[in-house]
């Protein structure tokens, strides 16, 4: 169970998901990421390592430029998942809610 939490820990921070979400269309270099989400390099920089550490992305060198790819695509599948379920949790917190008022 701790390595599924660790795992779950690489997609708990906003701008890694963009980060990712950058990465959807295709590898791209850092300076293509930065300009796709408006984060600064190093910001950028810091959250591709974590995810290269945890086995999301992939870098690959070419020339003086690396460019990062999302290793297993089902990535966005989990992802949009969760967004469901955090969907269905939030129109029940509401429903029970307006049910007791």
């Amino acid at each position: 169970m701790e390595t599924l939490a660790e795992y779950f820990k690489t997609f708990s921070e906003p701008n890694r998901l963009a980060v990712l979400d950058s990465l959807r269309d295709g590898p791209r270099n850092v300076t293509a990421v930065v300009e796709s989400t408006g984060l600064s390099q190093a910001l950028v920089s810091k959250h591709l390592k974590i995810l290269t550490v945890a086995g999301v992305v992939s870098r690959r060198p070419e020339g003086s430029l690396v460019f990062y790819e999302v290793i297993n695509r089902q990535v966005f599948d989990l992802l949009a998942r969760a967004e469901e379920l955090l969907t269905t949790a939030r129109r029940q917190q509401l429903d029970a809610l307006a049910a007791s008022l």
